[in-house]
């Protein structure tokens, strides 16, 4: 929807004609509305009053400085100050124009009496303490310093504009469209809901506290024994599907590759092992080392894990150069880790899974 904004263009008028006609132009060749109350000079209260309603209506206020006050109120403040202070007071984005030397203009453009002039310097002085001001030196430079200014301040700050009345929306379009987002938010909340949940179609699947046999090998050392005397031992583990993804979850917060995930399976499976044969007889006095994983096995844990909706490979773009492919935690996957690895006030009840293990000749 195409939208203009009124501008609001506040100066003194005599000897700044041909300057104000500059920025008029300007406003008009950016398809806005110029709009001004020097020819009505606010010479009493009604006036004013009709001044302050069309800066009301305005979107943006451009000021113009030149090297003239102008005339004055009762209480001795110069009118386009006034209109100033007023577009201040009502927060209207003001563009400040002002002559980058007023003292090199002309004798007919600029105050003559000195009080007057000092007015005209503390003006100044206040405008360019409160804003970033735009100084010009002729008509030309003005006219293309106020389209950037205007341009500027519209991006930074869009007001609200007018609209032509054949293009604002009739009531029957503005209840479709609230309509419709009031279903968007039901179906962004089902969306949602769903991605916390396991996906459908998983309850006959192994998961959870359902055990998982797993085959690897390993050697042990005993304790001051030479490298010659590793003795080398296959065996097995039944650790959970809940241990297992416990396990590697937290490495994959912020997405890994595929190689880093599967070295985290062998990490976490060495850990189960460790933990389930600390204290076997035939084990006790040995350092246990080279623990070796089928690939077979990770690669299942993978796709189990993905069929449980609890990890995805990542659609993240990445460099050219990066051939990877990329897992992370889904929702549903980030809610589960949380349940299994935060810490609570009562502690929780570990499964210490079953495992056998029988030596076998390293030879």
């Amino acid at each position: 929807m195409e939208k203009r904004y009124q501008i609001f263009i506040s100066s003194t008028f005599v000897d700044l004609i041909e300057e104000r006609q500059a920025v008029l132009k300007s406003i008009l060749q950016m398809d806005h509305m110029p709009a001004g109350m020097e020819l009505f000079p606010a010479t009493d209260d009604t006036a004013w009053d009709l001044i302050k309603d069309v800066i009301d209506a305005s979107d943006y206020y451009v000021l113009i400085i030149g090297g003239r006050y102008g005339s004055l109120d009762e209480a001795g403040i110069g009118y386009t100050e006034k209109e100033y202070r007023y577009a201040l007071s009502t927060k209207k984005p003001v563009i400040p124009l002002l002559h980058k030397n007023p003292d090199n203009l002309p004798r007919e453009k600029t105050e003559t009496d000195s009080k007057a002039w000092e007015k005209l310097k503390e003006f100044r002085s206040a405008v360019e303490n409160k804003h970033t001001c735009v100084y010009w030196e002729n008509s030309d430079e003005l006219n293309a310093k106020v389209i950037v200014g205007l341009t500027s301040e519209t991006k930074r700050h869009p007001a609200i504009g007018w609209v032509r009345a054949d293009q604002v929306p009739s009531e029957a379009t503005i209840k479709e469209v609230l309509s419709l987002r009031q279903k968007i938010s039901e179906l962004e909340a089902e969306i949602e809901a769903a991605r916390s949940t396991p996906p459908p179609g998983t309850d006959d699947l192994m998961q959870g506290d359902d055990d998982y046999e797993i085959q690897f090998s390993f050697k042990a050392k005993p304790h001051g024994g030479s490298y010659s005397d590793r003795i080398g031992y296959k065996a097995t583990i039944n650790p959970t599907w809940n241990e297992i993804f416990a396990g590697v979850a937290p490495v994959l917060i912020n997405e890994v590759t595929e190689t880093d995930l599967k070295s985290e399976f062998r990490n976490t499976l060495t850990k189960i092992a460790r933990d389930e044969f600390h204290d076997d007889k035939d084990l006790k006095n040995h350092t246990l080392s080279d623990f070796s994983f089928s690939n077979d096995d990770l690669y299942t844990f993978m796709i189990q894990l993905r069929a449980l909706g609890l990890i995805k490979e990542s659609s993240r773009k990445r460099s050219i150069k990066d051939t990877s492919k990329y897992w992370g935690l889904t929702p549903y996957g980030d809610q589960l880790m949380v349940q299994l690895r935060a810490i609570s006030h009562k502690p929780k009840h570990v499964r210490k899974s079953g495992g056998e293990v029988e030596e076998y000749d390293d030879a």
